[in-house]
């Protein structure tokens, strides 16, 4: 009987074991197809042939570029989400390919592309832009269908003047004066810097110096006081969409500079020889020739 019932109890066990094998098999079950039916509702979410966002242009980028005859033009194309795609820059009038990604695809090697790895901006570069550079280009992207954005190029003849001779002697001690105009310079405002040599002239290092410019005037003046030998130098005025102008200063002593005035007053009063000469040979054949009494005679005698 005690055999009988401890086998009873071992297959009542044995049961149990089972079922709670199979419940849990079955909830395991139950959880992975939950999650196989969820990621199945989400990749019916997303496109099959999904690839990220569309290229689009950021237009906060100038469209309309004033370069000035012979300086450098820059047309700036931003493009968000650019992807595998490529960039080109295309010429308008005759539809020619200038640049495709960084790669120059005409004989004019004025035009260059410009770009900086992981920034979307791309660049055209035009060197020394001529007349017939100016008109529309297309920033264009390899989409399918393609997009582009226009830019306008213009070219303007526009040139900075310092009113002063080309070399200028300044007195050691005394004061440096240069006045720059643009009068010609595109818009209603131009921004105007004076450079020393390769240096921009600023007040930092030297003291003493002061530019004041007037931007709606398109003028510049640059003071320079108490000159010093080292202040020698080539001082070029540069105005915005304009080409640059430049003077070449000398400092020099006070007896050199007594004797620079004497010397060109000297050339001033007492020209050279040969101008004397061909004055005196011009007196001459202008004046009218008087015949003498006897070839007077003579022409008016009979034969």
């Amino acid at each position: 009987m005690l055999v009988e019932y401890f086998m009873a109890l071992l297959v009542i066990m044995g049961l149990t074991a089972t079922v709670d094998k199979q419940s849990r098999r079955f909830s395991s079950s139950r959880q992975y197809f939950g999650h196989l039916a969820a990621a199945e509702e989400l990749s019916n979410l997303i496109p099959d042939n999904y690839e990220g966002p569309d290229p689009i242009f950021d237009n906060s980028t100038d469209r309309e570029i004033i370069a000035a005859l012979g300086t450098t033009a820059r047309l700036h194309c931003r493009v968000r989400h650019l992807g595998d795609r490529a960039v080109s820059w295309i010429r308008q009038r005759d539809l020619h390919i200038l640049t495709i990604g960084i790669m120059t695809y005409t004989n004019d090697q004025r035009f260059l592309a410009r770009h900086i790895d992981n920034s979307d901006e791309w660049v055209l570069k035009v060197v020394s832009v001529q007349p017939r550079d100016a008109g529309i280009y297309e920033c264009q992207v390899s989409t399918e269908p393609k997009i582009s954005l226009a830019y306008k190029l213009v070219v303007v003849t526009s040139k900075a003047q310092i009113l002063a001779n080309r070399e200028l002697f300044i007195q050691k001690g005394s004061d440096i004066n240069l006045t720059c105009i643009a009068p010609q310079a595109p818009g209603p405002y131009t921004h105007m810097l004076w450079h020393k040599d390769t240096e921009l002239v600023s007040d930092s290092a030297r003291g003493g110096i002061r530019v004041v410019s007037e931007q709606q005037m398109k003028t510049s003046n640059l003071v320079i006081s108490r000159v010093l030998n080292t202040d020698s130098g080539n001082y070029t005025c540069s105005a915005e969409n304009s080409n640059s102008d430049s003077v070449f200063v000398h400092i020099i002593k006070s007896e050199q500079h007594a004797a620079m005035q004497h010397e060109l007053g000297a050339r001033l009063e007492l020209p050279p020889l040969s101008l004397l000469l061909l004055a005196a040979l011009l007196v001459l054949l202008a004046s009218p020739v008087t015949p003498s009494p006897a070839a007077a005679l003579a022409a008016t005698a009979p034969l």
